[in-house]
């Protein structure tokens, strides 16, 4: 039995600690599987994705028997693998141990200790600049003390854990789809250019959504109806914008009427597939679920349908937070935010117009290095902090997509370098390309090319000081799909005002027909090219990437190169030094 008098603090402590482990095990466990998943389907390589998922049906099974040390030790061993590498494809299987053991804390903790945990996760995102906590190591570290306390506070209170039922598990899914992070709300709200102050606005709007579901509890009737309609405003952007932290809210005052269900493993199940589903929305055609392709506002709204009538004609009793409880998060979720934006730039570091420029074209491989799904984030700050290109046309872009974490790579190079940049999300808001640079741009022309696959994008950019027109492509992995698409994406750079480079990774080897299209009337800035611009783990190895100039330019390439032995992406960077007319 749970002892029927627990120390006010420790009832803190373990309220943070299972609101950041709920928040981020989630995310490393989704994260984790697709990562691992990816590399199955492409590669052949057998990573544990389906031994993850048998972790957590199992854990989901055997957790109303398992008792309160046990579930201490499985917080510790998560918090201790988090602080010991972001190897997702090894720790998601530890992450899948995690979830349930959360949602039977939430089932036991009243609803305001949970809201300060939530509000920690979510300090932690602002500190780590919209990028996963567990990638960079101040916040990495952060997360880990967090989280140990709070396994701490569970280890003195003797007894076994409550089983948590299927409202709880709906819960789950609906927080998973993107609620609780600010910049996925803005992604999906259609924003697709913001800057530190913009995020951080909003993210003590989330904040205060979050302390103020409690009170909402009040009036459960009223919440459903808020639930429901806060994500229908997905239909109607930029509504959500408003609607989906008034839907966050909601869903965090039906907390206790939800916990009365019963039914964890098929909760458990119900959770897998609303995950799989959210990420068909992005890779259906790829993984036999084309009918899910940008289907995001969809289900989201489907899943704060269930999760509604999971807890719907129960009336449980809600204790109301003091308002040391409610101010308290919220002003530190402040200070959180004043650090930042006293540390990184708040808007563009703009630099006068110069008679050179060093672009670089690079596939950032959605936020993950090549290897056992480690988040990228990090390693890739460092690397443009060292190279300083002037312009980046960088492709696999994420902006908040629930197969990487919910990292936002265009926030985290704007705000780390001081990067103007131009975003094209090609699929549900928050996956695409960008063009980042120094230079004032302007967006003159976007598309999706025609595919038989995930959506392909280009983007056109214009830098007036330069005087120069910039393509930025992502194209196909179909042969004959890649000849159609440089056909179209030819008529587009010739449109006016007319690109005079093209860059960007184009899944084409040099002597495929798709180039043979394009280098009709531009030219490969490589006299010579690399060995490779793309290569995992020696398995695969491919020449896909490409800076072409138009042949009519009078540009001049002072130099070239490939940094092929950077391992950040499963793509290498590749750069040219160009001269300008």
């Amino acid at each position: 039995m749970v002892p029927t008098k627990v120390n006010e603090r420790d009832k803190i402590l373990l309220g943070i600690g299972t609101g950041v482990l709920l928040a981020s095990s989630l995310r490393v466990f989704v994260a984790g599987a697709y990562s691992s998943i990816e590399k199955t389907f492409f590669y052949g390589v057998k990573f544990p994705s389906g031994f993850g998922i048998l972790l957590f049906i199992i854990a989901a099974i055997f957790v109303g028997r398992m008792s309160r040390k046990v579930g201490a030790v499985l917080m510790a061993a998560y918090a201790v693998a988090s602080f010991a590498a972001d190897a997702t494809e090894y720790s998601h299987l530890i992450a899948a141990l995690a979830v349930p053991v959360a949602l039977a804390l939430v089932k036991e903790l009243e609803v305001k200790y949970l809201t300060i945990g939530f509000v920690a996760d979510l300090s932690l995102r602002v500190l780590a600049v919209g990028g996963e906590p567990i990638d960079f190591p101040h916040t990495r570290a952060i997360l880990t003390v967090l989280i140990l306390v709070g396994a701490f506070a569970l280890w003195k209170e003797p007894g076994t854990l409550k089983k948590p039922g299927f409202g709880l598990y709906a819960l789950a899914a609906l927080i998973e789809l993107g609620l609780l992070y600010p910049n996925a709300i803005m992604r999906y709200s259609g924003i697709t250019q913001y800057y530190l102050p913009h995020f951080i606005g909003y993210s003590l709007l989330i904040g205060l959504a979050i302390v103020v579901g409690p009170y909402l509890a009040k009036k459960p009737n009223i919440a459903y109806i808020l639930l429901i309609l806060g994500t229908a405003t997905l239909f109607v952007k930029p509504f959500s914008l408003i609607g989906l932290p008034v839907a966050l809210a909601s869903a965090i005052a039906l907390v206790e009427n939800a916990k009365g269900s019963r039914g964890g493993v098929i909760g458990a199940v119900y959770f897998f597939l609303v995950a799989t589903l959210a990420l068909g929305s992005y890779v259906g055609r790829d993984i036999g679920l084309p009918f899910m392709e940008d289907k995001l506002e969809t289900l989201i709204l489907a899943a704060s349908i269930i999760y509604a009538f999971a807890g719907y004609g129960k009336n449980a009793e809600v204790k109301l937070p003091n308002t040391k409880e409610t101010v308290g998060p919220l002003v530190g979720l402040v200070v959180v935010s004043v650090v930042v934006l006293a540390l990184f730039h708040t808007a563009p570091a703009y630099v006068e117009a110069k008679n050179e420029a060093l672009i670089w074209s690079y596939n950032t491989h959605q936020g993950f290095g090549p290897y056992k799904g480690t988040f990228n984030g990090y390693e890739l700050i460092n690397l443009l902090k060292e190279q300083t290109p002037d312009i980046l046309a960088a492709q696999e872009v994420v902006g908040g997509m629930i197969g990487n974490g919910y990292q936002d790579v265009p926030l985290m190079i704007s705000a780390y370098l001081g990067y103007a940049y131009e975003y094209k999300p090609a699929v549900e808001g928050t996956y695409g390309i960008a063009i980042f640079s120094h230079w004032h741009m302007r967006t003159e022309g976007e598309l999706n090319l025609k595919s038989v696959g995930q959506a392909r994008p280009a983007q056109k950019v214009s830098f007036g000081e330069l005087g120069i027109v910039l393509v930025n492509v992502h194209m196909g992995l179909n042969e004959e799909e890649r000849a159609m698409q440089a056909e179209e994406l030819l008529r587009f750079a010739q449109s006016e005002p007319v690109a005079q480079i093209i860059a960007g990774d184009t899944n084409a080897e040099p002597d495929e027909k798709a180039i043979e299209i394009l280098t009709r009337y531009y030219r490969d800035a490589f006299e010579k090219r690399p060995p490779y611009t793309f290569n995992w783990d020696n398995i695969d190895i491919e020449n896909i990437d490409y800076i072409f100039l138009k042949k009519d330019w009078t540009a001049e390439v002072k130099n070239y190169g490939c940094l092929c032995e950077v391992e950040v992406s499963d793509h290498r960077p590749i750069w040219a030094i160009i001269e300008l007319p």
